[in-house]
């Protein structure tokens, strides 16, 4: 399992039985770096399976419209977000998200989000025009056999992974490392300025029913998990709650002992 920093988003490369998965697929700027650490991997297109989507904001979609035309590449994600995927969900847009954003730019750090995000194109994503969809606790058939978990809270059908034959849990934007509106670091929910259902994120209840050791999140950097994993009825979005217990951290690789990194194909 390799994991591709770009900007403050991740996306990642999965092998497995001689497959390669990519588990969201960055800004719609990344196309250039999703074929360069595919080929760094001495993958080529062929041997990408599917694209598999935790929800459709425009710093996940990225690349994968793209792949699906170029590379044939099916793209999958929940039956419930697939509206926003293609574009067709009311109040999908990613400049809905404008009036929440606008109380925080005051902050330089939230203004500086703000900048970053619409240099990398998210105002403009690429809408993924076929989607194959799949349901809540179907174990996919594609490389590592991931594990669909229900999250809703930040976009209505937001999907995290679980690969229970690994230990690691792709939470998506459901569980950060990082609150993209202060630059604060550490385990908590995105801020409810940029979650659809703020209600629903604090719930959390598809993440209770995971055990993973390593968690990698779409935002900012993976960590290990100690075990038992506690998730206490309201996990703040402000700051780490007490119950929850991952550390951040770099390493070189999201390898089979669980440990967690970036892929030869990084994108800073």
């Amino acid at each position: 399992m390799h994991r591709c920093a770009d900007g403050i988003v991740n996306w990642y490369l999965v092998e497995d039985g001689g497959g390669l998965l990519l588990v969201d697929s960055g800004w719609p700027d990344s196309w250039s770096r999703v074929v360069a650490a595919v080929a760094q991997l001495g993958r080529r297109p062929v041997d990408l399976r599917s694209v598999l989507l935790t929800h459709g904001h425009g710093d996940h979609l990225g690349a994968a419209e793209r792949l699906r035309r170029e590379w044939g590449t099916p793209v999958r994600t929940r039956a419930a977000e697939v509206d926003r995927v293609r574009g067709r969900e009311r109040g999908g847009s990613s400049f809905a998200l404008v009036p929440h954003l606008l109380p925080h730019l005051w902050r330089p750090s939230a203004f500086g989000f703000v900048l970053h995000a619409t240099r990398h194109g998210f105002l403009t994503p690429r809408w993924v025009e076929q989607v194959e969809p799949f349901d809540d606790g179907e174990v996919l058939d594609l490389p590592g056999r991931p594990r669909a978990v229900a999250t809703p809270g930040h976009t209505r059908g937001h999907t995290s992974f679980l690969f229970e034959d690994h230990g690691v849990l792709f939470s998506g934007d459901e569980l950060v490392t990082l609150d993209v509106l202060t630059r604060e670091r550490g385990p908590r929910l995105m801020p409810p300025a940029v979650n659809d259902d703020a209600e629903a994120a604090r719930a959390s209840r598809g993440l209770r029913r995971c055990r993973p050791s390593c968690c990698c999140p779409g935002t900012a950097t993976p960590g290990p998990v100690r075990q038992p994993m506690r998730w206490p009825r309201r996990v703040p979005s402000s700051h780490a709650a007490d119950g929850d217990d991952v550390r951040s951290h770099e390493s070189r690789r999201v390898r089979r002992d669980r440990s967690c990194s970036r892929c030869p194909g990084d994108a800073e």
